[in-house]
């Protein structure tokens, strides 16, 4: 991972992300992992850093909330695991967003209503060992 990246997930700094945001810097996010596979929200779950939640330049749908690191955790796994109970409360309500979003999406029928509740509930490697 780009040291910039690492230090702007972990300090909370949101200058790198909101030049992405505004289009100044093209950048895959999800391209950028730490050695374990942490991407820059796992980082900020980790260090509580909630702001570069809400300043990410992804739309509320993003798979980027919901990527797994090499031990099977998504960054509601780390944030739980810390105790930072603004980051849960934030992935929850994208977790509601995308189940209203689907539940109304009349093409793709009612298994798509029920996605939230699987991303919600996706285990990790911890408890599967």
């Amino acid at each position: 991972m780009d040291p910039s990246m690492y230090r702007a997930a972990t300090c909370g700094d949101v200058g790198i992300l909101q030049k992405i945001r505004n289009g100044e810097v093209s950048v895959d996010l999800l391209s950028y992992q730490t050695p374990k596979g942490n991407n820059v929200l796992h980082l900020a779950a980790e260090f509580k850093r909630i702001n570069v939640f809400t300043d990410i330049p992804l739309d509320k749908h993003s798979p980027l909330f919901w990527s797994v690191n090499k031990m099977g955790d998504t960054p509601l796994h780390i944030a739980a695991r810390v105790g930072c109970d603004e980051v849960i409360d934030f992935l929850i309500e994208r977790a509601k967003a995308l189940h209203v979003r689907r539940a109304n999406d009349q093409e793709r029928g009612p298994t798509y209503a029920k996605s939230y509740k699987k991303l919600l509930r996706k285990t990790n490697l911890k408890c599967i060992l």
